[in-house]
């Protein structure tokens, strides 16, 4: 699940910019909450939401990222539509909550 990447904020903007879905998944390698909700969320992904980009992100190894972007809490999650910020997580959250607040804006977009 480890992803050795780190990003500055300029790159992760640039990187937003040029997506027109793209979910991050900040992790720490000794959470195991991250680890349990990780295939889950990849899952969930792959079967109702393809056209999203999934990019993990160890929390650790990308600290000032996550903390410009105020992701405090691990697992985090971000979901970005073209270039704009509609989900934000820090911490825990259901399977039915992710797919139920994804699921409209990813409809307009691609459907």
């Amino acid at each position: 699940m480890e992803l050795n990447q780190t990003f500055t904020i300029g790159e992760f903007e640039g990187l937003i910019k040029q997506k027109e879905a793209l979910m991050i998944y900040f992790y720490q390698d000794q959470c195991g909450v991250c680890k349990m909700l990780f295939p889950k969320v990849q899952n969930l992904m792959e079967s109702q939401f393809p056209k999203i980009e999934l990019m993990v992100l160890e929390a650790e190894k990308n600290r000032e990222l996550a903390a410009q972007l105020r992701m405090l809490a691990v697992p985090g999650i971000l979901v970005f539509f073209d270039g704009k910020e509609f989900l934000r997580s820090n911490g825990l959250l259901t399977m039915n909550e992710l797919e139920s607040k994804i699921e409209r804006p990813y409809q307009l977009l691609f459907e």
